[in-house]
């Protein structure tokens, strides 16, 4: 069994075979074709799993699904979260839960990228706080006080000037290069074009007028970019737990209803507030998640196409075909 990745020579990891796995935190299984992979941690390119250990790992990959909870689902593919493992199941999902769980992954990530941000500036922020008030004359305590909201201040504002990760567009009023950071998504509005599903009309940081259109994964990731600051400046919103905003999802018809419906309305994003503000963040981070696993299946599909094509042993193959006779449904 390999034990690293064939595209990037690292370390696949795993826990030594307690899980039955031996190699791996990250896997992918289609049962029907009797497919398995196992998901690179450092590149996020998919290792056919070898022929020989193949359904032993798919009848582990199985049952650990049946026993996780589903993170996101679309018609290809279905992330489980379980245990310190990911599973990528191909196929048509079964029924999704929707619970706080859901997206404690996120909340997760978010709160570790805050603390990178918030150590330095609580270390500049207290020594900037000490000599003012030493100067000033106030006490301890009235620094102490203050130091919460100004840490909060120079973080929102350190987010707020992240540039956005696209190619930057040229405002089509007034001509300039439109220099697009986080805080100036707070302006752009929703819709889409008649060749994308998901658009961005965004407003030019110098004529402040609808300037430009982000289509596509442009759109996608301004959008992820610019939501991320909004709820951070709007606290009230960070302050709304995730299981209010998978609430909130689940009664406005489930994560792709809300955005579509959203994009319909061709709303501007600094009109969304409170749970509806966190739920439009994790709706698109939701669709961005498994489109990008949807193209790396496609992709690592075409690979073990080839590769169990070449020198495929006949009791091998036949154990196979025999397995996906026994999922097929009843009549087929």
């Amino acid at each position: 069994m390999y034990t690293a990745c064939a595209f990037c020579a690292g370390s696949l990891g795993g826990d030594g075979g307690q899980s039955g796995l031996g190699v791996g935190r990250r896997f992918a299984f289609d049962a029907w074709k009797s497919r398995a992979w196992v998901i690179c941690q450092r590149c996020s390119r998919w290792n056919l799993s070898p022929y020989d250990t193949r359904l032993d790992t798919i009848g582990t990959l199985q049952q650990m699904a049946a026993s996780g909870r589903a993170a996101a689902a679309s018609d290809q593919v279905t992330l489980f979260r379980l245990a310190g493992y990911d599973l990528v199941q191909i196929g048509r999902p079964p029924r999704v839960e929707m619970a706080t769980w859901r997206y404690g992954e996120r909340m997760k990530a978010r709160r570790r990228e805050m603390l990178k941000i918030y150590v330095p500036v609580a270390v500049v922020a207290v020594g900037a706080t000490v000599a003012l008030n030493a100067a000033a004359g106030g006490g301890i305590a009235a620094m102490m006080g203050n130091l919460p909201g100004m840490i909060d201040g120079v973080t929102t504002m350190i987010v707020g000037n992240r540039k956005v990760p696209v190619e930057m567009p040229q405002c089509e009023r007034c001509g300039a290069v439109m220099v697009l950071r986080s805080k100036h998504i707070e302006h752009a509005r929703l819709t889409k074009t008649s060749h994308e599903d998901l658009a961005l009309l965004v407003s030019c940081p110098h004529c402040h007028r609808d300037g430009a259109m982000l289509q596509g994964a442009d759109a996608e990731r301004a959008l992820r970019t610019g939501m991320t600051y909004l709820n951070l400046k709007k606290k009230k919103a960070i302050k709304k737990k995730a299981e209010a905003a998978a609430e909130y999802l689940e009664r406005h018809g489930g994560p792709d209803t809300f955005l579509t419906t959203s994009i319909r309305l061709e709303r501007r994003l600094g009109q969304f507030v409170g749970a509806e503000a966190l739920a439009l963040e994790m709706a698109v981070d939701e669709q961005a998640e498994l489109k990008e696993l949807e193209r790396q299946w496609r992709q690592a599909e075409e690979l073990a196409d080839i590769a169990d094509n070449l020198l495929v042993d006949p009791a091998i193959e036949a154990r196979l075909e025999e397995a996906r006779r026994r999922q097929l449904p009843p009549g087929d």
